[in-house]
């Protein structure tokens, strides 16, 4: 540490420091020697000194020391007979701006927990609500401001050498505290000093939106069918953000097809101000500009779309009637407002429109995306009195997870998958590992070390046996459980079109048009003889398919778990039917590769949600003829010669060839079609040009 509080170096902080906060070491704890009560069978929790705590689905407490344990602590897992959640200084932090004092926290816990709690927790529990609410971050006629009436907290801070330069303004102070001016461009970072990372004086932000006189109302409220629509859960998430009257800034954690889009449509109803709404690709703009006006009265002139095909609306809107007294809704994408590169004059008016404005809301959907860095700027320059975050999967396979918490808020709810299915809110999804062997030609081929990495997954992915285990389970559940509707997945594209091909089923991937993407979801939602779709990982989330009830899985990205959990989010729409199981998550598995580990890890999220997989090794489905016993492809072992000639003949480019993420992003290039807004980027964040030579494009998307 230098002189004034100077840091030798820039500070680097743990992204995990609250699963740090459990202490382990990787030792062994005993906890027989606790001080069990009496009456401890009685009683629903147990209580670890290493702030772990145990909850019995079993006990009759179970549903008020659920929706307690959600309001302070983390789930880390929740199987059937035991959920386990962890008290971290973020979920405590999260209960104190919810208005709960430590005080009650103990209490509570106490007279739920089996045994007596341990002074380290109890301190533990003070310690990390202790600076709720001493500093906040307030935005005043689109300048930031923080304000702390703890003048001891104000030296604390300026005393900061990365806030002391954030800062613009002289503090003004009082006997009262008193508050300082920074930069906008110095936001996240001020907010980072302040974490429990940092100084740990958290940054509190609440919009007080029923005072507000300086922004314009946007002029919409919900329809009463939307009122009669939303759930229980969905009034547990809302009253969590709008507890203390006033907008909370933070996190709704609900799984896919529980009606995230409702909850944020709702919270923007309750603010009433200006709305800018972020979403992940165009199609998901369309989606969310229909549930805006499907759930609430906002007139058509004050709601907007800002993507690369579509900029007349925002134009009109943000520039044109610029002088319009009116609040508006804007929804766009992250990487509109994020994506570096050249932007045409007309966008560059948007943007800095965007950026000029101060936003009562900003609704940010499938936040996890949020803190990639491309994106995480877009929180910086616009300036909001409130941010809500929804997401499914609140996982990264990165370490930036926790980088919400200052980026954008606490975890203000998340809902129990399996409690959800129970009460038919979402699907009843019935989860299998199909384990496939592979025949001895293909594995043979598989072992050679000449073989490249892209070569061996091509072979593991078109293994005979996986490929029939896939056309056999299509079979049956288009012939004997008429009326199920089935996705594929493949993220490889020489498999996904191998076996789209083959099958004779059409497929949607990166270079399908939106026209004919449209016309191909919508006979599969309403042509009986259309069953069946192979897609990319382009329908991994944004699709709304209600009627898709069966996933099959046969390639995927890595160990991505939140991949894995959004495939499933595809069929978890509630459905009619009554049974046992509703839907089916196929997950098919080359036995004797590096399938089998990847396939483990992608579904740690899903476990830990509830979710059991039954690990089949021989398949036999009820009221259908055993596999092999009709006519499949690749059945005959001249065919299986053939194909795996295919495999080894084709370029390595062709066998290793996914689809980029899906983006959209502004008319950096020349823009053929709408599906053209998917764009691959290089490591500092600009947009690559496409080669404009057909020769040089990947097979799968010439001509296209």
């Amino acid at each position: 540490m230098g002189d004034n509080g100077r840091p030798s170096k820039k500070p680097k902080f743990s992204n995990n420091s609250d699963r740090e906060s459990n202490n382990d070491d990787g030792e062994e704890k005993d906890y027989s020697k606790l001080e069990w009560k009496l009456d401890h069978p009685n009683r629903p929790l147990c209580v670890c000194p290493n702030r772990r705590v145990f909850l019995e689905t079993f006990s009759a407490f179970y549903e008020q020391a659920q929706d307690f344990l959600i309001a302070i602590a983390e789930p880390v897992c929740r199987p059937e007979l035991i959920h386990e959640y962890s008290l971290t200084r973020n979920s405590l932090y999260a209960a104190a701006s919810a208005g709960l004092k430590a005080e009650t926290i103990i209490s509570v816990l106490n007279k739920l927990s089996k045994a007596k709690l341990e002074k380290p927790l109890i301190d533990f529990i003070h310690d990390a609500t202790a600076n709720y609410g001493k500093v906040k971050l307030v935005l005043k006629n689109n300048r930031y401001f923080v304000e702390s009436s703890f003048p001891e907290v104000l030296n604390t801070l300026l005393k900061d050498y990365y806030i002391c330069k954030a800062k613009i303004s002289t503090t003004i102070t009082t006997n009262n505290g008193g508050e300082f001016e920074i930069y906008p461009k110095e936001v996240e970072t001020v907010k980072q000093r302040c974490s429990q990372n940092g100084l740990n004086y958290p940054m509190l932000e609440e919009y007080d939106y029923r005072n507000d006189n300086a922004n314009p109302n946007v002029g919409m409220e919900l329809k009463p069918q939307a009122h009669a629509t939303i759930r229980p859960y969905q009034e547990k998430s809302l009253s969590t953000m709008f507890g203390n009257g006033r907008a909370r800034s933070g996190i709704i954690v609900l799984p896919c097809g529980a009606g995230k889009s409702l909850v944020g449509v709702s919270a923007a109803s309750t603010i009433g101000k200006s709305c800018l709404c972020l979403a992940t690709n165009a199609v998901s703009v369309d989606q969310w500009v229909y549930q805006f006006k499907l759930w609430s009265t906002i007139r058509d002139e004050r709601i907007c779309r800002f993507k690369s095909d579509c900029k007349e609306e925002a134009t009109e809107m943000l520039i044109r009637r610029k002088n319009n007294a009116a609040g508006v809704v804007v929804v766009t994408t992250y990487s509109m407002l994020g994506c570096g590169g050249n932007r045409s004059g007309e966008s560059k008016n948007i943007i800095e429109e965007i950026k000029s404005r101060e936003w009562g809301l900003i609704l940010m959907d499938e936040v996890h995306v949020a803190p990639a860095e491309s994106f995480r700027n877009v929180i910086g320059f616009t300036k909001s009195h409130c941010k809500l975050g929804l997401t499914a999967t609140l996982v990264r396979e990165d370490d930036k997870i926790s980088d919400l918490y200052f980026l954008i808020g606490p975890k203000l709810y998340e809902a129990n998958w399996m409690d959800l299915a129970k009460r038919g809110y979402i699907a009843n999804v019935l989860c299998a590992e199909v384990r496939c062997e592979m025949t001895k030609e293909f594995l043979a081929e598989y072992k050679k070390k000449e073989n490249s990495n892209n070569r061996k997954q091509a072979l593991y992915l078109m293994n005979p046996n996986k490929f029939r285990m896939c056309e056999y389970l299509i079979q049956f559940h288009e012939q004997q459980r008429r009326g199920d509707k089935i996705i594929v997945f493949a993220d490889n594209l020489f498999t996904l079109t191998e076996y789209a091909t083959k099958l004779r089923k059409p497929m949607i991937y990166g270079a399908t048009s939106q026209a004919e993407t449209r016309k191909i979801l919508e006979e599969f939602k309403t042509n009986p003889d259309l069953n069946t779709v192979f897609m990319s990982r382009v329908g991994d989330n944004s699709l709304d398919i209600p009627e898709a009830n069966v996933i099959i899985e046969i390639s995927w990205h890595g160990a991505s778990r939140r991949q894995e959990a959004q495939r499933l989010g595809r069929i978890l729409r509630a459905k009619k039917s009554k049974e046992k199981h509703n839907a089916f998550f196929y997950s098919l598995v080359s036995i004797d590769t590096q399938e089998i580990d990847s396939a483990a890890k992608r579904q740690q999220f899903l476990v830990n949600q509830g979710y059991s997989y039954k690990v089949v090794t021989r398949l036999q489905l009820p009221n259908f003829p055993p596999l092999g016993s009709g006519a499949l492809s690749y059945d005959r072992l001249e065919d299986q010669r053939v194909l795996l000639k295919k495999v080894l003949s084709a370029n390595e480019d062709t066998v290793g060839a996914i689809d980029p993420p899906v983006e959209d992003v502004d008319d950096v290039i020349d823009v053929n079609e709408e599906s053209t807004s998917r764009r691959h980027k290089n490591g500092k964040g600009q947009i690559k040009r496409k080669p404009k030579d057909q020769a040089k494009r990947h097979p799968l998307f010439r001509n296209r």
